[in-house]
């Protein structure tokens, strides 16, 4: 992407794309930034305009689909698209499993009930593929 179709201008980062259709404006708050990354106050006072403006370069699928969702609920006839604080989502911090608690909610073989647990070794009552895989050809 062309440089001079972002660019940063106070607290807001601003760039010109083809959605739905027309060439709008998007504008990026610097909260959207700061929230999406998880950054700290301190760390977002050091953020320049030059960061703000890569970040928008380099996440621009994900700002497209933001675009959208908001083009969604402005309606169709909006120029500028405004994306603030919490409309661009979190990222999930590198390294941590996303899922919060376990899926199973208990053992899968239940005690309590021995016709479920298995005898120790495998559960298959007949040995799998003992006879040859293809059968004998048809007289004819």
């Amino acid at each position: 992407m062309e440089s001079d179709t972002i660019r940063s201008i106070g607290g807001k980062t601003v760039v010109d794309m083809w959605l739905d259709g027309r060439m709008r404006g998007i504008c990026v708050t610097r909260g959207a930034i700061e929230t999406h990354l998880g950054i700290s106050a301190e760390q977002a006072a050091a953020m320049s305009e030059e960061d703000r403006s890569e970040f928008v370069r380099t996440n621009l699928a994900l700002i497209m689909a933001a675009a959208r969702d908001r083009l969604r609920e402005l309606g169709g006839d909006a120029d500028e698209v405004v994306i603030d604080t919490g409309q661009l989502g979190t990222k999930a911090a590198p390294g941590r499993d996303r899922r919060q608690a376990e899926r199973r909610k208990g053992e899968r073989r239940k005690a309590d009930r021995p016709e479920a647990v298995p005898a120790t070794g495998d559960r298959r009552r007949v040995q799998r593929r003992k006879d040859d895989r293809r059968g004998k050809p048809k007289a004819g």
